[in-house]
């Protein structure tokens, strides 16, 4: 006995996996897009962004509140801190971050 195959029902099928969060009301997010957004931002940002992922980590251990503000690529921390070592070691991390051209301290000192 021959098996008659409807192609309607294989197409059917094979888009079913493709969209299933638009058949349940749901967005998905473009990854074509989502990078193209990401790329849109600007130099200043993604350092600033980067600071703050390797900064508040450190001061976060350190009792220090640090906020970077990045122009052109040039630093400066605010904030304060419990000790002078712990701010040269944040200009020293914030140094090393790719982008920075140059860092600067308006971080108190206030000691615990």
């Amino acid at each position: 006995m021959a098996m008659k195959v409807n192609h309607l029902g294989l197409m059917l099928l094979v888009l079913l996996p493709i969209n299933p969060v638009r058949a349940m009301g749901m967005l998905s997010i473009d990854p074509v897009a989502e990078h193209v957004a990401v790329s849109n931002i600007s130099a200043d940002e993604k350092i600033a962004w980067e600071l703050n992922e390797v900064l508040k980590p450190l001061a976060d251990g350190s009792g220090s509140v640090v906020r970077p503000q990045v122009k052109a690529g040039m630093v400066k921390l605010l904030g304060s801190s419990p000790s002078r070592d712990t701010v040269r070691h944040l200009l020293e991390v914030a140094a090393n971050v790719p982008g920075v051209r140059e860092v600067r301290s308006e971080i108190l000192i206030r000691p615990i």
